[in-house]
């Protein structure tokens, strides 16, 4: 299969993951944890650190436990 191709259906089926999200009725504030959470598992630290850092500026802190373990992942990155 053409490389293009490949890459066009790859393409696609990532709008049909967001549609699904979509249409599954997420607020707001869960498509900005979505996409924080799915940055998390991003290979690439620095693109990881880049993409967290911004949509954590967007994101409510619920409590200590997401605090806590905001600053254990910060830790883990700073090592």
């Amino acid at each position: 299969m053409d490389k293009k191709i490949k890459l066009a259906n790859k393409k696609k089926e990532s709008r049909d993951i967001v549609k699904t999200i979509i249409d599954f009725g997420v607020t707001e504030e869960q498509k900005l944890d979505i996409i924080y959470f799915l940055s998390l598992s991003l290979e690439s630290n620095n693109k990881m650190k880049k993409i967290c850092g911004l949509v954590d500026k967007f994101r409510e802190q619920i409590g200590q436990d997401e605090i806590k373990q905001k600053e254990k992942i910060n830790k883990i990155i700073l090592d």
